[in-house]
């Protein structure tokens, strides 16, 4: 891993009580494993003291970039900016809460220079730890979804597109991430969909979860929002909004 170059977006709403130490532990642990890195940190609109925080970690660790929107928009749409704001040659976002720690990604670095595409983490692949369960029904929600993207989409063979933390080579992730249009949670969906598409090799892998105790889900309203955005992704493939 210490060949590599690395950027790591991470998309942050409302993490100010933890963003800082979160950061920094992604820092120590790229600063012993890769040659040269970045972190790319995008406030999504945050209503507490995200914003302040980010600054005194930027100030304090000069490998941190920082994006600060302050308007709520959507993961989507900040891990998109992220990206196309990133420069090294893996590209890989994950999220802040650290619910998949960072020390897993040697063996997604290890995916892409074998010579995948994308490297995506799934809980539905032979290997998976959970050191803490997920909360009854952010479970339930992503049983549904699953069924319902598998349907509306087509997309059998992927089985988990929902994890948050995604590698890409450079080359699949400047081809994907400019075609992408979901803003919120089905997102992630819409990605694979696309890297499907355009025939790029992904390699699903087990992780350590370490989900946490509270989510800013909203059960009902954002579960309507997933299933629209779902249409919506069979629509644009219809219009060709996901060709060149």
């Amino acid at each position: 891993m210490k060949n590599n170059t690395l950027s790591v977006v991470v998309p942050c709403y409302n993490e100010g009580k933890t963003i800082y130490q979160n950061i920094k532990k992604i820092n120590d642990y790229l600063a012993h494993n890769i040659f040269k890195y970045e972190i790319i940190a995008v406030n999504d609109g945050s209503q507490d003291n995200t914003s302040v925080e980010l600054e005194r970690v930027k100030n304090d660790i000069s490998t941190v970039v920082i994006i600060d929107n302050s308007i709520n928009a959507g993961k989507g749409k900040v891990v998109k900016e992220g990206v196309l704001k990133s420069q090294y040659e893996i590209v890989m976002f994950m999220d802040a809460d650290l619910a998949i720690p960072i020390e897993g990604v040697d063996k997604f670095i290890e995916a892409i220079n074998e010579g995948y595409d994308l490297a995506i983490a799934s809980r539905f692949v032979p290997g998976l730890k959970v050191v803490k369960p997920v909360l009854w029904y952010r479970k339930y929600m992503e049983k549904v979804f699953r069924i319902l993207r598998m349907i509306i989409i087509s997309n059998y063979k992927i089985k988990d597109t929902q994890c948050g933390f995604k590698v890409f080579n450079r080359k699949s992730a400047l081809d994907i991430f400019p075609f992408m249009t979901i803003k919120r949670f089905a997102f992630d969906a819409e990605m694979i969909f696309i890297a499907t598409r355009k025939g790029y090799k992904i390699k699903e892998l087990p992780i350590t979860l370490q989900n946490p105790v509270t989510s800013s889900v909203r059960i009902y309203r954002d579960s309507l929002n997933m299933l629209i955005d779902l249409v919506k992704i069979r629509i644009n493939s219809f219009l060709k909004k996901y060709q060149k």
